[in-house]
């Protein structure tokens, strides 16, 4: 399945409906860098219209924020939910679904501090390589190196694992371990 997203948002209106959305289905608490992370990864809104449409949201109520421990953490509001259910369809849908689960896995990511590295590099035989790399904690988990014969192929191999990186993690240990059951229960949008 190809997972098309739309070209950037340019409308305040839109920008702010993705934020609401993205913020109501995460359904917890978020400090603004992370709000930040999970609305501007996918490139569909720029980092500058963030900052523009997250303060109206603030002062229109349709997000609040409360001071924890020092830290403040945004929450969506009844008001942003009612508008998200209203409004939601004006970003398509598979915009929708696509940046979702690369929040969840960022946040989740974040959480366990895991990271994932990537590169194509080209060998002295004419051949490419893949190579892939996980860390929890700043420290390598698994590394991976593939060798194909076109660089078409390993650039394939880069827009797979894009798609799904934790699935390739999960994938990759259950098989050395030979437990299928945790690539089996995946769920690609549930929150640790």
């Amino acid at each position: 399945m190809n997972e098309t997203l739309q070209a950037p948002l340019r409308e305040q209106s839109d920008i702010k409906i993705f934020i609401l959305y993205l913020m109501e289905r995460i359904g917890r608490p978020l400090n603004f860098v992370e709000i930040n992370d999970i609305v501007v990864q996918n490139g569909v809104v720029r980092p500058f219209d963030f900052c523009l449409a997250f303060p109206d949201l603030l002062e229109t109520g349709h997000v609040f924020v409360e001071e924890k421990d020092g830290t403040e953490w945004y929450s969506i509001t009844e008001i942003g939910k009612e508008a998200t259910r209203n409004l939601s369809n004006l970003v398509l849908h598979t915009t929708r679904e696509k940046a979702l689960q690369n929040a969840i896995l960022l946040l989740n990511m974040k959480k366990t501090e895991t990271e994932y590295r990537y590169h194509i590099e080209s060998i002295p035989d004419g051949r490419f390589l893949f190579r892939l790399f996980f860390t929890e904690k700043k420290v390598d988990i698994i590394s991976l190196s593939v060798v194909v014969d076109t660089k078409k192929e390993a650039e394939n191999m880069q827009v797979q694992f894009e798609h799904h990186p934790d699935m390739f993690r999960l994938a990759l240990k259950s098989l050395l371990v030979n437990n299928a059951a945790s690539i089996s229960a995946y769920d690609p949008f549930r929150q640790l």
